[in-house]
């Protein structure tokens, strides 16, 4: 009779603690290598996004967040501090944006092929803006086919997307 009575207190003791403190099992969606994202972070990083771009889909913010693992990975080869948002800007900075020189042939090219979008506008006071347009055209090629080339080195598995 005792012992039924201890292991009843046990049980008692163990469905009132387990209610009190109840854990969350974090389901993996994905894994890159052997980096796991999980459920929580893509919810997170999702509430994130969707308040930017209401529009964006669940694949695409998973693949963002595996290109961001990639990404990070690389840099912290190179870095050893700092936050993952810094060490990646710097990174992409070092490796992408540093080797990105736009001719001034191709900026004035680009104003000859499209004079007529800038309305007259003379091209010393636009020039910058065609700079910038076409670094940004360059960065963004640029850095989708360095992705590209890290992924191929890289065993990424979905498990499913949210």
């Amino acid at each position: 009779m005792v012992k039924f009575i201890l292991v009843l207190v046990m049980l008692f003791n163990i469905v009132v603690v387990s209610s009190v403190f109840p854990e969350t099992i974090d389901r993996v969606i994905a894994y890159v290598d052997s980096n796991a994202i999980t459920l929580r972070d893509f919810e997170k990083v999702a509430s994130k996004m969707k308040e930017k771009i209401p529009q964006i889909k669940n694949e695409e913010i998973l693949e963002t967040m595996i290109n961001r693992v990639l990404l990070l990975r690389k840099a912290k080869e190179l870095f050893i501090e700092g936050k993952d948002e810094e060490l990646i800007n710097n990174y992409v900075d070092l490796k992408i944006k540093s080797g990105i020189i736009i001719p001034e042939n191709k900026i004035r090219e680009y104003y000859e092929e499209n004079k007529i979008k800038f309305k007259d506008t003379p091209y010393i006071y636009i020039r910058d803006e065609i700079e910038k347009y076409l670094f940004e055209k360059e960065f963004n090629q640029k850095l989708k086919e360095y992705i590209e080339e890290l992924r191929q080195n890289t065993e990424i598995k979905i498990i499913f997307i949210p």
